[in-house]
């Protein structure tokens, strides 16, 4: 194979991998916004209170979000695009956890915060898994 093919076969590789991996969590966490919505509340209450537990998960979703972008970082009108994007949003996220103080976390998740958004939010997210594990292990 030439150095191009090979190239290609790595980031249908990776892209299949991160498939895998978004689907599955996503699933998950559609499935605890849905039927966790009371202890995901109160995870949420003290998240927001806990600068130094925000700070440390700020540092690990950085890494994680960065390692995504780095190895991931292709922008196309498909599924493929949508992990980019998905790589994005957990860097973005983790520099909010790091840089919002905590009256800024109170008023955004304020609004969130709630077992209709929770449950609204959870079937959507676990559609969008269900969509890449589809995709990720090729049940398409």
């Amino acid at each position: 194979m030439r150095k191009r093919e090979l190239a290609q076969q790595n980031i249908m590789e990776t892209s299949l991998f991160l498939g895998q991996l978004f689907g599955i969590y996503l699933v998950i966490e559609g499935l605890m916004l849905v039927f966790r919505a009371r202890f995901l509340h109160r995870v949420i209450a003290d998240f927001v209170k806990t600068p130094a537990l925000r700070y440390f998960a700020g540092i690990l979703v950085v890494i994680m979000g960065l390692l995504l972008v780095l190895t991931h970082n292709i922008w196309e009108y498909s599924w493929i695009g949508l992990i980019t994007f998905i790589s994005w949003l957990i860097l973005i996220k983790g520099i909010l956890y790091l840089f919002m103080d905590e009256r800024s976390v109170h008023k955004m998740v304020a609004g969130f915060n709630n077992k209709s958004s929770f449950t609204i939010l959870g079937i959507i997210v676990f559609i969008l898994g269900v969509w890449l594990v589809r995709i990720g292990f090729g049940w398409m």
